[in-house]
């Protein structure tokens, strides 16, 4: 197999760069007589990927895949103090993937490679040929805007940051829906830009005519009170209802009905949609659940009553009511994911309450991914289109 866009800007859209920049050069080379190496990492036409870290003095060099962190695959050292590696394409293992170098024993970012935000820190990652998502290349469309808002919160009494989307031509005037789009736990509010590649999704999407333009909006989904602790962000939802959406609606022109507001996420963001979407009916009427979970997970989800630990779900007990305040609850997941079981508790939840027959609940399985970028990019391109349809 051959790949033809591994040119396309996509690829080089990165924090710390839109273009390549410098190759690293052997220590103690000059400023005009530069000794490059033959480090960072590279894709070839195939999908295969090569890997080199300059490490002169290690013993032992190996490339650690953050969804496969328990299987480092080792790196052979060359004359020149360069470790190398080449990772053979694989189908069941594409799009966007986190990884670092364990340098004897130690976990080292390269400063060579592509960086995000990921597994709670700055992270290295490469861009494995997916031919199941063309959508997120750059294409010769009209491309929207993404904008870096602060905002004082006074829910949590502290400053915080978003990052917004608004669509092609939004300067031009008219008002717009809003989705409110939470990435996984780990990650901030730049993941959604640079992991899941949101703002080119939907410039793709708007181009072909198959969603109606909306603006989203992109938050750190960790955010806490002062001195508190655990898991999902707990002061996550008095920032977004308290001091979020109202900045949004007073800085931007958009709809200010709960018909215009969706809310999703992803893995932990799904978790916080289910909770703030379907407890807030009055807010919300779509809500997208990726690799999700329409129940708390972790510590805050001890045995007992369904109802008394996820009060939100009660109206999952008055099918009148949810038909008539739900327009869309979406449930998609990789087959591969880990959390694939959980997903399927859920599914029967569903089943026995007669959810499964209803065309307001979409459920989608999407074959062979895991949980990861790779089928958030897909699941957010078919909830894209389904939202804001009147």
């Amino acid at each position: 197999m051959q790949f033809s866009f591994l040119d396309n800007r996509v690829y080089d859209d990165r924090v710390t760069a839109f273009l390549p920049q410098e190759k690293q050069s052997l220590p103690g080379s000059t400023f005009f007589d530069r000794t490059e190496l033959d480090t960072g990492v590279k894709v070839s036409d195939n999908g295969d990927v090569s890997f080199g870290y300059y490490a002169p003095k290690a013993g032992e060099v190996s490339v650690v895949f953050g969804i496969r962190s328990d299987a480092p695959v080792k790196m052979e050292k060359g004359e020149d103090g360069v470790w190398h590696m080449t990772l053979r394409y694989d189908s069941s293992f594409r799009g966007p993937k986190a990884f670092w170098f364990r340098v004897d024993g130690v976990d080292c970012l390269s400063t060579y490679c592509p960086i995000y935000y990921s597994h709670s820190q700055a992270i290295n990652y490469v861009e494995i040929p997916d031919p199941d998502a063309p959508f997120v290349l750059m294409q010769k469309v009209p491309h929207g805007s993404v904008n870096t808002e602060y905002y004082w919160s006074d829910a949590l009494e502290d400053w915080h940051r978003c990052l917004v989307y608004t669509p092609p031509g939004y300067q031009e005037g008219g008002e717009y829906p809003v989705l409110y789009l939470q990435h996984g736990h780990g990650e901030n509010e730049t993941s959604w830009v640079y992991n899941g590649r949101a703002n080119h999704i939907m410039d793709n999407l708007l181009a072909a005519g198959e969603a109606v333009p909306f603006l989203i909006v992109m938050n750190d989904g960790m955010a806490r009170k002062k001195g508190s602790s655990g898991f999902g962000g707990p002061g996550f939802e008095e920032l977004l209802l308290q001091d979020c959406i109202p900045f949004i609606e007073s800085r931007y022109h958009v709809k200010k009905d709960k018909w215009s507001r969706a809310i999703a996420g992803f893995s932990m963001g799904s978790m916080q949609a289910s909770m703030i979407g379907l407890g807030h009916t009055d807010v919300f009427a779509y809500v997208g659940l990726f690799a999700g979970f329409m129940r708390k997970i972790g510590p805050m989800a001890q045995d007992g009553n369904l109802l008394e630990i996820n009060p939100h779900l009660a109206i999952l007990e008055d099918p009148e009511r949810f038909n008539k305040e739900v327009k869309l609850l979406y449930r998609g997941i990789g087959s591969a994911d880990a959390h694939v079981a959980t997903f399927r508790e859920d599914d029967e939840i569903c089943r026995e309450r007669g959810y499964d027959r209803y065309p307001n609940l979409v459920r989608n399985m999407v074959p062979g991914y895991p949980h990861d970028w790779a089928v958030m990019r897909i699941l957010l391109h078919d909830f894209a289109k389904r939202i804001f349809r009147g």
